[in-house]
């Protein structure tokens, strides 16, 4: 069994952690086609991760244990991370008066790294506070309407040793 999933395969999932779905609603959910969509749910269904029953897809929380783990898996995790950034960057540069994705180079006191971490994690509580509102408090969203937002920070040197590495 695959230990990985698609980034087209985790937008279905994500569609049906909520409840289970029609294939309509999945289509209007995900934004794939049609035949896409069938050809996913096929693959998901043979490896246990989904179950289908009275016109509905649904998780397949009985097998969980099964299945979960590769949803959580760390290459997994860092596959989808790597194939969504890249998409990201090339839908930035396709309109390069507003670019959606910015950089900068830029190096830090001691005091101005404090502060820049501590900004990074009011976001992160900010965006866990939506989170966690959203499920006490659901709007009608779409799964493929979420916005995808990268953050974090890394020294110049370590991501240039890293490529330099994998050469």
């Amino acid at each position: 069994m695959k230990k990985t999933l698609l980034v087209i395969e985790r937008i279905v999932l994500e569609s049906l952690e909520g409840r289970p779905r029609k294939l309509v609603e999945l289509e209007e959910q995900t934004g794939l086609n049609e035949s896409l969509l069938k050809a996913i749910l096929h693959q998901l269904i043979e490896r246990g991760m989904v179950k289908y029953s009275h016109l509905n897809f649904e998780l397949n929380w009985d097998n969980k244990r099964n299945w979960l783990p590769i949803v959580k898996n760390q290459e997994g995790i860092k596959a989808e991370i790597n194939e969504l950034f890249s998409s990201m960057v090339n839908k930035s540069f396709e309109n390069l008066e507003k670019p959606a994705l910015k950089m900068k180079k830029v190096w830090l006191e001691p005091r101005e790294q404090e502060e820049f971490e501590r900004k990074l994690r009011d976001i992160d509580y900010f965006l866990e506070g939506i989170q966690t509102k959203r499920k006490t408090r659901p709007v009608r969203e779409l799964t493929h309407g979420k916005k995808v937002i990268f953050y974090g920070s890394c020294a110049y040197k370590d991501l240039v040793d890293d490529m330099i590495h994998a050469s």
